[in-house]
């Protein structure tokens, strides 16, 4: 295994966490009101999507 495909598979790892987060992003905004929307949590899956997918691309990218 050669220092590029860790580098693939941390990418994947990245982009699986975003997906995540944005797949609970979505589900939180169907079922919380806007008030709700406010808290901690929110903005940490928001920081997770915007730092994970950016990152897992870039990473992927190289493997190709």
């Amino acid at each position: 295994m050669e220092f590029v495909d860790i580098v693939f598979i941390v990418g994947i790892l990245l982009l699986i966490i975003g997906s995540y987060s944005a797949f609970s992003l979505l589900r939180l905004s169907i079922k919380k009101t806007k008030d709700e929307l406010k808290d901690i949590n929110v903005a940490n899956l928001w920081v997770l999507f915007l730092l994970c997918c950016p990152i897992g691309l870039l990473l992927i990218y190289f493997w190709f």
